[in-house]
């Protein structure tokens, strides 16, 4: 019962977790934006001009060979090109590198090469370039297969990063889990009594009364009102109850008269 006082805590914590959480994604965070080239990879250079079909030891070959072509084209002589080509200077040749990820489509022969910068433009012109310069750099080197391009990068039309809603949603989850967890664990190893509801639980005896603190002026209003309300009538059969000053007085009188 003590987590229900919680509760509201908790569910403050959670909102102001989710607000903060959006507000740094919206206007703390740069926006990413990110932009893909697709490629298939061919181990005959012989394929690319007839009609025949592919073996699965072609296809197994082209395959081990993408790995190789990945880390061709992410080389010093191939970004060199790229920032050649597109008079790049404001970025080192180590910040283009790091911008650039490669992967192979799973249980394909193609991988994708996706360039992730904070200007949409300028993705869709780095990957473009890669694409343009990459396939006769992979020859020249590997001097096995090589590649075709499958799809061209385009301009994106939103940011790949960052996720306003997921960013929301796991800053409330988290501030949710932290708070109750805390609020929870502190609970637990509280062993203050702050009721009667407390004694009942701990020691599972029944409470007959309390006592009011009467130096508590909230007690003496409590109190006051209690008596108010529990106080006999005129016409009530109950005897009325005398201070025990009186009642020590009365003891003495009749203790003289026996005498």
């Amino acid at each position: 019962y003590k987590m229900r006082d919680k509760f509201v805590i908790i569910l403050v914590v959670t909102l102001a977790a989710a607000v903060l959480s959006g507000l740094v994604t919206h206007f703390a965070i740069t926006p990413q934006y990110s932009s893909t080239v697709k490629m298939y990879v061919y181990s005959n250079s012989d394929r690319i001009s007839t009609d025949s079909s592919i073996s699965s030891s072609e296809l197994d070959a082209s395959q081990e060979l993408i790995n190789t072509y990945i880390y061709i084209l992410k080389s010093d002589t191939v970004l060199e090109a790229v920032m050649k080509d597109l008079s790049i200077d404001d970025i080192s040749l180590g910040q283009l590198r790091n911008s650039i990820d490669a992967q192979q489509a799973t249980k394909t022969v193609a991988f994708e090469v996706t360039v992730t910068t904070d200007d949409p433009s300028r993705s869709a012109q780095i990957a473009n370039s890669i694409a343009k310069i990459a396939p006769s750099e992979i020859v020249r080197v590997a001097k096995a297969g090589g590649v075709e391009i499958i799809d061209y990068a385009k301009i994106p039309s939103r940011p790949s990063s960052p996720n306003l809603t997921k960013n929301v949603l796991v800053a409330a989850v988290l501030a949710f889990a932290v708070s109750f967890i805390g609020f929870f664990i502190y609970e637990f190893f509280d062993t203050t009594i702050t009721g009667a509801r407390d004694i009942e639980d701990e020691f599972d005896i029944p409470i007959i009364g309390t006592i009011p603190n009467l130096d508590n002026p909230d007690s003496q209003s409590n109190y006051s009102s209690y008596s108010a309300h529990t106080k006999p009538s005129s016409s009530s059969s109950m005897p009325e109850l005398k201070p025990s000053s009186q009642i020590l007085e009365n003891l003495q009188n009749m203790k003289g008269e026996d005498k």
